[in-house]
């Protein structure tokens, strides 16, 4: 399981670096396209829909490496004060809910890929085709469910074994306290 985890991480820090690439990407485009019309008063022709397509490859990209770093904002106010199994079973539970939610938002990306490349559709200035940034959604997306799956059978696995517990709890930031059944007592 730890293999599958370090390189699912490995490939969530590759997805951020692609976001990363996206966002410069983004910047400079803006920048020169803002400098050409100040400049000379023409500005980079369809700069708008290149910046759209660099939106969806940086924004989506990111989803993967914002929950490996778990940089998604948790509200564990309510949590907080459920005992430990109400507490690990209340986060495994809404886990499980953000997995099926991706995944269904991953099938929807593809579906729309699928779509637009049976329909020949293309951006309005460029004509540049939709299908190939609907399928990189659409993956994206189902890695973010993978990770967000993993993190979900570590929940799970952490209601019975304090290794994983202090792993989840150190993740989430919130205070679990070991299970008393397989807490460590000094003889």
């Amino acid at each position: 399981m730890k293999i599958i985890k370090r390189l699912l991480y490995r490939c969530a820090g590759a997805m951020g670096s692609i976001s990363a690439i996206g966002y410069i990407a983004i910047i400079v485009l803006c920048v020169f396209d803002v400098a050409l019309e100040k400049l000379i008063g023409k500005p980079i022709r369809g700069s708008y829909e290149l910046v759209e397509r660099c939106m969806v490859i940086a924004v989506f990209a990111s989803f993967a490496y914002a929950q490996v770093k778990k940089a998604h904002i948790n509200m564990m106010i309510l949590i907080e004060r459920f005992p430990r199994f109400l507490r690990l079973l209340s986060l495994g539970l809404t886990s499980l809910l953000s997995v099926g939610t991706t995944g269904y938002a991953a099938y929807a990306a593809w579906t729309q890929s699928m779509t637009a490349m049976d329909m020949n559709q293309y951006t309005g200035i460029l004509h540049i085709p939709l299908w190939p940034f609907y399928s990189l959604q659409s993956i994206a997306m189902y890695f973010f469910a993978i990770i967000l799956l993993l993190d979900t059978i570590y929940v799970f696995g952490a209601i019975k074994s304090n290794r994983l517990n202090e792993m989840v709890t150190e993740d989430y930031g919130m205070i679990i306290p070991k299970s008393r059944k397989t807490a460590y007592k000094p003889e």
